[in-house]
């Protein structure tokens, strides 16, 4: 199985920083939060990446690509762990890069049909947003490949549940009568008080083919995007497409006060920073007025 890493879209919350720098490769405690997509898929056993990119990949393209000048520098000075490091970032996987074509609309879903060429014909694979991170003990591709191979749906979706009142911020899932994880639709950011379920999409999942039987570059939806959410709807009304419940701590990275949070709740976790990272938090003194 293939897996499909979508950084195809422009940024604009992350600007003016985005503008040159794909937000992607903006760090979560020190490691670009695209590293942290690419090692869940590696993690579960899935080494054929494609990246789509809409423009400025140069410095993703980089960053996993061996640097014989910076490694020379390690070599020379000593630093073994950082050049093992280095290294190992450029073994990680077989990366493709794919630029969206300009003919394609802007949207999440545009990206699937511009890796299709590089896909492998009627095989399944994996589609996830570069948007967040999740921390799970198992990667979030492993769990949804376990999934799959237990139902072999059209397609597997990841989920989670959120408070009732932050329903309205999400893609919410309404599952077919006397089911509790087969998919009917998915009702985008309902009005407070009329979601479905507090069951939320994530931007992770596996799809068969039959997406691109649904997947028409002029069914463009809400401002004018094309969005996988109403390609899965359609999917779910002629096959089967699975709801599954993931486990681990989603941290939404898309606007820089969410990428904050999630680079302290990540930070917190390890143990070269976790101590120092509390001893400082501790320190501030939150009623002065800045």
């Amino acid at each position: 199985m293939k897996g499909v890493i979508t950084i195809a879209g422009y940024g604009t919350r992350f600007l003016p920083a985005s503008k040159a720098l794909p937000k992607e490769m903006i760090p979560i405690a020190g490691i670009p939060l695209i590293q942290y997509h690419v090692e869940s898929l590696v993690a579960s056993g899935i080494t054929d990446i494609i990246i789509v990119v809409r423009g400025g990949s140069e410095v993703v393209e980089r960053h996993f690509a061996p640097a014989p000048d910076l490694e020379r520098h390690l070599e020379v000075t000593g630093k073994r762990a950082l050049l093992e490091e280095v290294r190992r970032i450029s073994r990680l996987a077989h990366i493709v890069f794919v630029r969206q074509p300009e003919t394609l609309p802007y949207g999440n879903a545009s990206p699937a049909l511009a890796a299709r060429p590089w896909l492998t014909p009627g095989e399944p694979f994996y589609y996830m947003f570069g948007d967040d991170i999740i921390l799970a003990d198992v990667p979030v591709p492993r769990q949804l490949l376990q999934a799959y191979e237990r139902y072999r749906p059209a397609a597997v979706l990841a989920t989670q549940q959120v408070p009732d009142e932050e329903t309205r911020l999400y893609g919410c899932m309404e599952f077919k009568p006397g089911t509790t994880h087969v998919l009917a639709r998915i009702v985008e950011k309902p009005e407070p008080g009329t979601a479905p379920s507090n069951w939320v999409q994530v931007g992770h999942f596996i799809f068969t083919p039959e997406i691109f039987d649904v997947l028409d570059p002029r069914q463009t939806g809400k401002g004018g995007e094309l969005w996988m959410a109403d390609a899965v709807d359609r999917l779910a009304a002629r096959a089967t497409v699975i709801a599954q419940p993931i486990e681990g701590m989603w941290l939404a990275a898309g606007d820089p006060l969410r990428h904050l949070k999630a680079s302290i709740q990540v930070a917190l976790r390890r143990p070269d920073m976790r101590e120092e990272l509390i001893a400082y938090l501790r320190s501030l003194d939150f009623s002065a007025e800045w």
